[in-house]
């Protein structure tokens, strides 16, 4: 039997058949259990490009796109990598619901990191597909470098805000997502996140990940907002589209909201 599904897979069209409905899978239950939430508009884009690629890749990597359709997948092999660490426990929690079938779309991204790292690595692989997807690996650890210090950065912003009473603050990108932390932004899965902010912002989560999960603006949860607001008061902070079908109840009926008459 194994040896039947493993000729049936290796075939390109059959591997490619099997991704786009493991991909159709992971978007479907994400649609209602929400663990990475409504994207940043520019990981929507990312994730279209990388899971569109993981799809085809079986199929391309045997033609003249080979090297480019590698080159994502280095990409896409650090979405997938990411996907694994956001889960945390669920990683483990998974083994025990694969009695229930439910347990088995935890591995998915596993399966895709073993099976691009297999296929683009693999002794079949052309030496400039290789480079290629080695590049994008060396590419993306360097932009996480670069996250990482970014983050540190806004930190010291942040302190600078709190020593200075809350009057003045350096406004970036990563001092919007800092305090829009917990209302707007979640940092990590939803059993460890409230009641979900719906979105998804991976610049933010990795910052932190690279700075021991370090939330350096200690206020509670009204007043962080009322600070949102003052100093980004043509941003939204209450979204029509809660985090997931699961969360949607809490999220809208939640006391902050009703404090601040709807949102913007």
């Amino acid at each position: 039997m194994r040896k039947i599904i493993y000729s049936h897979f290796s075939k390109p069209k059959n591997l490619a058949i099997l991704n786009g409905c493991l991909i159709a899978i992971i978007i479907v239950f994400n649609s209602y259990f929400q663990a990475f939430c409504i994207p940043a508009n520019w990981t929507i884009i990312a994730l279209a490009i990388c899971f569109t690629n993981t799809i085809f890749f079986p199929i391309l990597i045997k033609n003249k796109l080979a090297p480019l359709t590698s080159f994502i997948s280095g990409i896409s092999l650090f979405v997938f990598i990411y996907c694994v660490i956001f889960l945390e426990q669920m990683n483990l929690i998974g083994l025990v619901m694969i009695l229930a079938g439910l347990g088995l779309v935890v591995f998915i991204p596993h399966f895709f990191i073993i099976q691009l790292l297999w296929k683009n690595l693999g002794g079949s692989t052309t030496k400039a597909s290789r480079t290629l997807f080695l590049s994008a690996i060396i590419l993306c650890t360097v932009a996480v470098i670069f996250i990482g210090q970014e983050y540190r950065r806004a930190v010291l912003s942040i302190e600078k805000f709190k020593s200075g009473n809350y009057t003045v603050l350096e406004k970036t990108f990563m001092t919007e997502k800092i305090l829009g932390m917990h209302f707007i932004y979640h940092t990590r899965y939803c059993e460890y996140d409230g009641w979900r902010p719906p979105r998804h912002e991976p610049i933010l989560v990795i910052g932190m990940w690279l700075n021991n999960r370090y939330d350096p603006l200690d206020v509670d949860l009204k007043t962080r907002l009322e600070l949102y607001k003052k100093f980004f008061p043509h941003n939204t902070y209450k979204f029509d589209c809660s985090c997931g079908i699961q969360y949607r109840h809490d999220y809208h009926n939640d006391e902050l909201w009703k404090k601040q008459n709807g949102g913007s």
